[in-house]
């Protein structure tokens, strides 16, 4: 398998997949604002981080192979990217308030995994990264 070609279209889709699944409860969760206010609100930069550095990180996944720029800044700047969007994501995770999380009414209880979830995914983009990063250095 030539990783330098399949790693940048996985990590394009992993990247979008990972904001979707974090817009989920925006979508799906119908409560007082002010409670998904404080759910997404959480961590260092809260939800708007992941989701920034997950778009871009679709965008440079998407433009990596078409030589605009050297292969191994391409690389360099996606594995960024993707520990970037890994580490937003853990530290949003683990910054939730449990008080808010189970302020939520019973029929949203899946809310518990939402953030790990999202984490977990955030994985695939930083993977990605890194494969794509050890095939442009070999």
């Amino acid at each position: 398998m030539n990783l330098r070609k399949v790693a940048p279209p996985v990590g394009a889709v992993a990247s979008l997949l990972t904001v979707l699944v974090l817009a989920l409860p925006f979508v799906l969760v119908d409560v007082r604002a002010e409670l998904l206010n404080a759910y997404y609100a959480a961590g260092p930069t809260g939800a708007v981080g992941i989701a920034l550095f997950g778009l871009v990180g679709a965008v440079a996944f998407a433009s990596a192979e078409r030589g605009n720029v050297d292969r191994v800044t391409m690389a360099g700047g996606l594995v960024a990217l993707g520990a970037g969007t890994l580490a937003l994501a853990a530290a949003w995770w683990l910054a939730i308030d449990e008080t808010v999380l189970f302020s939520f009414p019973q029929q949203y209880r899946w809310l518990e995994w939402h953030a790990p979830l999202t984490t977990a995914l955030a994985v695939l983009p930083a993977a990605a990264a890194a494969a794509y990063a050890s095939a442009v250095v070999e």
